[in-house]
């Protein structure tokens, strides 16, 4: 019984050691996409914060000239907006 359990153990670890291998390059390909795919998103994400970062600036100059072009009509309408909230909150 003794060399049954010797002579099944040769296949066995040979298969143990190749499945290691296999798993071990598997990991390695899997965390190399992982690292690939950060660094793209990473890319994306750098190019929509500045798209965002432009179009905020440019929303902030433009409110920024109109309220220097026309100053009494941006008094005007927060005057409204104010009583509008006023109204609303008084309400409750």
């Amino acid at each position: 019984m003794t060399t049954e359990l010797t002579t099944s153990q040769g296949p066995t670890m040979a298969t143990k050691e190749s499945l290691t291998r296999d798993l071990r390059r598997l990991v390695g390909r899997a965390d190399d996409m992982l690292k690939e795919t950060g660094h793209a998103v990473a890319g994306e994400f750098a190019a929509t914060r500045q798209a965002i970062s432009q179009n905020a600036c440019r929303a902030a100059s433009a409110t920024g000239e109109y309220t220097r072009e026309n100053p009494w009509k941006v008094v005007g309408l927060a005057a409204l907006a104010g009583l509008v909230i006023g109204a609303l909150l008084s309400r409750r």
